[in-house]
C-alpha cells in the first residue's frame, strides 16, 4: 500500500502524503537500524516529488531532532492507527514543515 501511495496512486495533499510516508516507515521499521534516518529521507523525497518542497530547501528534520521526545510520542501515536494518533502525527509533521521552512530562511539570511 505504501508503494502505491508513493508512486502516485493518491490525490491526497502533499503534506499529508509526506507525513504518512514518514510515519509508516517509522511504524514498519523495515530496515532494523537507522529506520528514523531512512523515514526522514523518504519523507524528504516525497516533499520533492509532490512539489511541497521541489528544490529541497527546507529542513524539517531539524524540528524532528530538536523535538525528539515529541517526535517519538507523535510517531507512537500514529502507529496506533487511531484517529487522534494520526491527527497528532499530522499536526507534528505540519509544524515540522513550517519550522523547516523558517530554518531554511534563517540559513539563507545568514549566508547573504
Amino acid at each position: 500500500m505504501l508503494a502505491q501511495l508513493v508512486t502516485g496512486a493518491t490525490t491526497v495533499a502533499a503534506p499529508v502524503l509526506t507525513a504518512v510516508v514518514h510515519g509508516e516507515l517509522l511504524t514498519l521499521r523495515p530496515f532494523g537500524s537507522a529506520d528514523g534516518v531512512l523515514a526522514r529521507a523518504a519523507a524528504r523525497l516525497s516533499m520533492i516529488a509532490t512539489g511541497l518542497d521541489p528544490k529541497s530547501l527546507s529542513v524539517p528534520e531539524v524540528a524532528c531532532l530538536r523535538r525528539a521526545r515529541r517526535y517519538e510520542e507523535a510517531a507512537t501515536a500514529f502507529a496506533t492507527g487511531e484517529p487522534d494518533g494520526v491527527r497528532q502525527w499530522l499536526l507534528f509533521c505540519c509544524e515540522a514543515f513550517e519550522a523547516g521552512a523558517r530554518e531554511a530562511n534563517s540559513i539563507a539570511d545568514s549566508a547573504g
